[in-house]
């Protein structure tokens, strides 16, 4: 006779069952059975009540099998028993509290895997929450979530950052300035009067009034502007009234007057619109990068760094469902200014062999930032005013002279005035959409229905460009206007 060998679930008795971890299976059998063998007892093991009836119990995690034979030898059975986590109650907990969860719970070696399609991202967390509920996992034990989500999972983000801001600056500024002068006076002076000849003697010697002496000074008023640093202009004028005595000068007053009102409006509008994967981070920046020192060695030799600004947006979009986006919007909004910059001073320094070097100092310029973060929740093409700034700053000053100022109605001429008020408004809105691709031809950029004039229309008609495409109709190869260049179609 020839030897047989049966494989593992390759017989017409084989049969694969999956056993619940502390839970038993009842096997009834139509013949009875004289032997069985378990492979690995430590994975499931057995108890025969009779000779038809045994029952099977999972101990541990795994896979093993079992042999039935009756008293002649033959075998009645083969069982490929794996012995895993019994997913049944979990099934129907996710039926009940997650009705339209289209999902199958399965056990692979203590570990479970997830599978099936739900409509949206909200319910595939709620059914990892609820798989996790139960199964109390460990560190031992993963979750594979394997779930399909049937929601769109692209989210286009539209941000408008819309600010406005309102100067108001006035100066007044009085000063005078005179030269007054006491005097007039005249002195006795010794004088010798001669009847001869004054190279030979003197007659007679007398007192006579001399030349006349006074006494002059000067005084003014410097009152500045002290928030604005200096006079930013507007109406200048001055007025002098100067007196003279017999043609030389007594005295002079001069007043000086500077007023100013000036009302400014700026209006920054910035809408940058990104595109990401639910789940995934995007980010964007469109502005520049300035350099920053961070070293400089005994040489003078200066390590840079370069630091962005502009218009930065960032943000990670999950997709709950499609009437659900969850957001973590970052967004900004900066600008070089001049207002807090930091100036370095120049100094000498000596290296170790005694060589004097001069370190220049450096100017770093100061960043206005104008910044959100936030974590929101919209529908696909909602809006939402996710940040918002009323901001009002009032600064004055007046200069004025002690004592004078006091003085009613004139105490006016002895004082000047410097006022700036500053009003911003700045508000933040996004949108998140939904999006598919589409084709290339259906898309557009601002490069679209441009073209360079010709030499002729520069020259006589002062034209730059002309346009070549109109109405988003594509571009034909006939109406291509340009001196070079090709057409691809």
């Amino acid at each position: 006779m020839g030897t047989r060998i049966t494989q593992p679930g390759d017989s017409d008795y084989s049969r694969q069952v999956t056993l619940g971890i502390n839970k038993s299976m009842i096997v009834e059998l139509d013949n009875p059975a004289a032997d069985v063998v378990i492979t690995n007892p430590d994975i499931a093991d057995a108890v025969v009540q009779t000779s038809k009836r045994i029952i099977f119990r999972g101990v541990n995690y795994g896979q093993t099998n079992a042999f039935i034979f009756d008293k002649d030898g033959n075998q009645l059975l083969n069982l490929e028993i794996g012995v895993e986590m019994d997913m049944a109650s979990l099934q129907q907990l996710i039926a009940r509290h997650v009705p339209k969860a289209r999902v199958k719970i399965e056990g692979l070696n203590g570990n479970v895997v997830i599978t099936g399609t739900v409509d949206s991202q909200a319910e595939s967390d709620a059914v990892q929450r609820l798989v996790s509920a139960y199964i109390r996992a460990d560190d031992s034990t993963q979750i594979v979530n394997m779930i399909n989500v049937a929601a769109k999972d692209q989210v286009l983000l539209e941000v408008r950052i819309v600010e406005m801001q309102r100067n108001a600056i006035k100066q007044l500024g009085i000063n005078l300035s005179g030269t007054p002068t006491f005097g007039d006076l005249s002195n006795l002076v010794e004088q010798q009067l001669y009847t001869g000849s004054p190279l030979v003697n003197a007659d007679t010697t007398t007192l006579a009034p001399g030349l006349p002496f006074d006494v002059t000074g000067d005084i003014g008023s410097n009152a500045g502007f002290p928030i604005q640093g200096r006079s930013l202009g507007g109406l200048d004028g001055s007025v002098a009234y100067t007196n003279y005595v017999g043609g030389n000068l007594q005295s002079s007053v001069g007043v000086t007057l500077n007023a100013l009102e000036r009302i400014g409006i700026v209006k920054t509008l910035a809408e940058p619109n990104i595109v990401a994967m639910s789940g995934e981070s995007a980010k964007f920046l469109a502005g520049g990068e300035f350099p920053v020192p961070v070293g400089q060695d005994q040489n003078g030799r200066i390590t840079i760094e370069f630091k962005p600004y502009g218009v930065g947006l960032g943000f990670t979009p999950v997709v709950l469902s499609e009437g659900r986006i969850s957001l973590k919007v970052s967004t900004e909004v900066s600008e070089l200014t001049s207002q807090g910059a930091f100036q370095g001073e120049s100094r000498t320094a000596v290296d170790a062999n005694g060589n004097v070097i001069n370190v220049e100092g450096v100017t770093l310029p100061a960043l206005s930032v104008r910044r959100a973060e936030s974590v929101i929740e919209l529908p696909s093409g909602g809006s939402m005013m996710m940040a918002g700034l009323i901001q009002s700053k009032s600064r004055q000053n007046l200069d004025q002279i002690p004592g004078l100022k006091k003085l009613p109605v004139l105490g006016a001429l002895f004082q000047s005035r410097d006022f700036i008020q500053e009003e911003t408004e700045l508000v933040v809105i996004v949108t998140p959409y939904l999006v598919d691709p589409t084709q290339k031809n259906q898309l557009r950029t601002p490069a679209d229905g441009y073209a360079n004039a010709s030499d002729a229309k520069t020259v006589f008609f002062g034209k730059l460009n002309e346009q070549y495409g109109r109405d988003g109709a594509p571009v034909k190869a006939a109406d291509y206007r340009a001196p070079v260049g090709f057409i691809e179609e």
